[in-house]
């Protein structure tokens, strides 16, 4: 076999490697769905579903060219490369989209220091002016607007006994 040959061999064998390194590192974006509101979390984990499969793909579509160059079988070899690459752009364009709703849905989480109000508990917007009033909202208002989190509301002990003592026993 000629040099150029075999390093083509061994190229697309080194990106099998990679493939399946991938494929072991790509369960870690799973330790991320619990993150994830409950709203948008089955479509992101089937998009993970579907990014693990398009990988796994890969790793066979790696193989069974470096076999059909082996081979030397350029109809196989050519046929496959330009399947390889067709689904190359789908998986780089969903891995993409994942991993995209996967951030913006995790950025929308709550996190940092938030300027409350020490006395009625409103929140400043974090680029509000703190002496405008327009800049500050209740804490429902606030993190309703920030994640896909809803409210109920009730009274706990403490405020039953202070609000209502003729009803707390």
């Amino acid at each position: 076999m000629a040099m150029q040959h075999i390093l083509s061999i061994v190229m697309i064998l080194a990106g099998a490697v990679v493939m399946l390194f991938s494929l072991v590192k790509a369960r870690e974006l799973h330790v991320l769905t619990p993150f994830i509101p409950e709203g948008n979390k089955p479509e992101i984990i089937r998009s993970l579903r579907l990014h693990r499969g398009l990988m796994l793909f890969f790793l066979v579509g790696y193989c069974v060219v470096a076999g059909a160059f082996a081979l030397r079988l350029p109809f196989v070899g050519e046929f496959l490369v330009g399947l390889v690459f067709l689904f190359g752009a789908l998986f780089v364009l969903l891995g993409v989209h994942t991993q995209t709703r996967m951030l913006l849905e995790i950025k929308n989480t709550l996190h940092g220091l938030l300027p409350i109000c020490a006395s009625c508990k409103k929140i400043r917007n974090a680029d509000g002016d703190p002496h405008d009033p327009a800049a500050w909202s209740s804490v429902e208002k606030f993190i309703s607007a920030k994640t896909s989190a809803d409210f109920t509301h009730s009274i706990c002990p403490d405020c039953l006994k202070k609000l209502y003592p003729d009803l707390y026993e």
